[in-house]
């Protein structure tokens, strides 16, 4: 059976059909609902199970960029300041100096590299016009990728601190554990990582951040054995005996008066290896050997003062050089015995 239905009804219907369509299409469009996490983002990512940071930016790709910065600040500034009071507290026991030192020495990541960091798809915000999205890391699943980092520093530090506690001999014990310690603060910085991580597994770790705190009162003990007496052959007016005993001093040795006194023995000559006559030109140098009463030598150094120095006779040029040289070799000996601090 055929239906011939007039042609106008027939353009109607097709009329009301495309309105139909037009409508429904509209519907699809303007109905889109925003996702949960734009209003309560700390809801749908507790923080219990993820770090997360929402971003507002002008594109979706900027807003991604964004939010991952401000995961990567969370992490900087949280591990600075937790780094800073653990290193504090495990030196509270020397003088605030030594403790000032020490924290402004402690190397935080200037870059934090992120891992396991994933993004919800951005949203636009019509009425703002702008982009959302939220960068997030799951705990459990970053923990499991960042342990072996934590356990290789681990191996490391126990590697260092083995060496120093089967050194006999004072100074280079100061030395091995001097190592130690910097490597145990990198340990200590992974740990501080893996503490925002996943606090309960960082806190297995506490027998190990003891370990590390012990290393500075290691050191004092061993410095208060490096005892010396100085030997100082070829001066002239005391002027290098007066600057060796105070370099060696400033840089953790304690000057004995008598040679039963000392653990060590500092043998210094001096040579104003003179050239000519009437005048005289002298190029002091000095010879430094630090040496146990076993007869080893563990520190040695040498320095010459390359600018000449002229007079009419020995004892003034001496007199004019001798004070040149005591100031080149305090900044030698001090940058080289740095290693034992």
């Amino acid at each position: 059976m055929k239906y011939n239905l007039p042609i106008k009804m027939r353009f109607a219907m097709l009329i009301l059909a495309l309105f139909a369509i037009a409508y429904f299409s509209s519907c699809t469009s303007t109905s889109e609902i925003a996702p949960d996490w734009l209003a309560n983002y700390r809801t749908i990512y507790p923080d219990t199970e993820y770090i997360a940071q929402r971003s507002r930016a002008d594109s979706d790709q900027t807003a991604k960029t964004e939010a991952v910065a401000q995961i990567a600040r969370y992490f900087q500034t949280s591990v600075s300041a937790n780094l800073k009071t653990s290193v504090q507290s495990v030196t509270s026991g020397e003088n605030e100096s030594e403790t000032t030192s020490v924290v402004n020495n402690v190397d935080v990541m200037s870059q934090v590299e992120l891992f396991a960091v994933e993004y919800t798809d951005p949203y636009l915000e019509k009425k703002e016009n702008k982009w959302y999205c939220v960068a997030f890391i799951e705990r459990e699943k970053a923990w499991t990728q960042y342990k072996p980092t934590v356990d290789d520093a681990r191996t490391e530090f126990y590697a260092m601190k083995k060496n120093a506690d089967e050194e006999t001999d004072p100074l280079t014990k100061c030395t091995a554990y001097g190592k130690a310690w910097n490597s145990g603060k990198k340990f200590l910085e992974k740990l501080e990582y893996a503490r925002i991580l996943n606090a309960k597994k960082e806190a297995e770790y506490a027998e190990d951040r003891r370990a590390v705190s012990e290393i500075p009162g290691k050191i004092s003990a061993e410095r208060e054995k490096c005892t010396v007496y100085l030997s100082v052959t070829g001066d002239y007016g005391n002027t290098i005996s007066s600057a060796l005993s105070k370099t060696l001093s400033g840089n953790g040795f304690k000057v004995a008066k008598t040679e039963n006194e000392a653990n060590y023995t500092a043998n210094a000559i001096v040579e104003p290896n003179a050239v000519g006559s009437d005048p005289i030109t002298v190029y002091p140098s000095l010879d430094l050997k630090i040496t146990s009463k076993g007869g080893k030598t563990v520190f040695a150094n040498q320095c010459k003062v390359e600018q000449k120095t002229i007079a009419y006779s020995l004892q003034n040029a001496q007199k004019k050089a001798y004070p040149i040289l005591a100031k080149e070799a305090d900044k030698a000996i001090e940058a080289e015995l740095k290693q034992y601090k």
